[in-house]
């Protein structure tokens, strides 16, 4: 679970995009992550009333070193996810996209066809296989 950063072993700390539309999942996947061990930047908790929400998200982007993109039929046309998605890319993070309803690969953003994904309904499920994978490292 640990990257090299400069030479210094940091642990992995996670970066959630997604839909507000789908908000209700994805709490319920940050509860499974982080009972799984793993650290999560989630803005519901991470950002309070009167903070610059962008700046928020931007720290929030540049202090994680993987993005999970959550994909719905809410989130895959978001201005939001691509912005996330661009700074992501653009700070070399590993990138996994989530996919959490009955969306067709044709219907993916382009950007996130060529990442290995997972498509798994459950918040639970989903949770417990990124940590197993993120354990694999």
């Amino acid at each position: 679970m640990k990257h090299t950063a400069g030479g210094v072993k940091m642990k992995n700390k996670i970066f959630l995009s997604y839909s507000y539309e789908d908000r209700p999942w994805v709490e319920q996947f940050a509860h499974a992550l982080e009972k799984e061990g793993v650290d999560v930047w989630f803005d519901t908790r991470e950002i309070a009333l009167g903070e610059n929400i962008r700046g928020k998200l931007q720290e929030g982007l540049r202090s994680s070193n993987i993005l999970i993109v959550i994909l719905s039929s809410n989130s895959a046309k978001s201005p939001w996810i691509f912005f996330e998605l661009g700074a992501a890319v653009a700070d070399n993070k590993r990138i996994i996209p989530v996919v959490i309803d009955d969306i067709g690969q044709e219907n993916l953003p382009l950007p996130l066809i060529k990442y290995q994904y997972l498509r798994e309904n459950s918040p639970v499920k989903a949770g417990e296989e990124i940590a197993k994978a993120l354990g694999k490292q």
